[in-house]
């Protein structure tokens, strides 16, 4: 995972933190994925389903966002292509 796909990551799973928050809802996991992006520095990613699911939806909401406001949402669709078309293999958890 290069530089740019995690900041763009990061930053759409902020906002999503922040609105968890002004809700009152529980931000735990919101908070855990965003530690471990910022601790990350390997090339690949492991994320488990909820991961998976909160990163998908978190660029979705970044890239409503910014149809909104009528900016270009050329970066966040090439971070939410990278993340869709990632390998994903199920593992028993030990």
């Amino acid at each position: 995972m290069d530089e740019v796909t995690k900041n763009m990551l990061i930053h759409a799973l902020r906002d999503v933190f922040r609105e968890e928050k002004t809700e009152g809802l529980p931000t735990e996991e919101t908070k855990a994925l965003v530690l471990k992006l910022a601790e990350h520095d390997s090339q690949k990613l492991f994320l488990d389903n909820t991961e998976y699911k909160k990163a998908v939806q978190a660029l979705n909401g970044l890239r409503d966002g910014y149809i909104r406001a009528g900016r270009y949402t050329d970066g966040i669709d090439t971070v939410l292509i990278k993340l869709m078309r990632s390998k994903y293999k199920r593992c028993a958890v030990r």
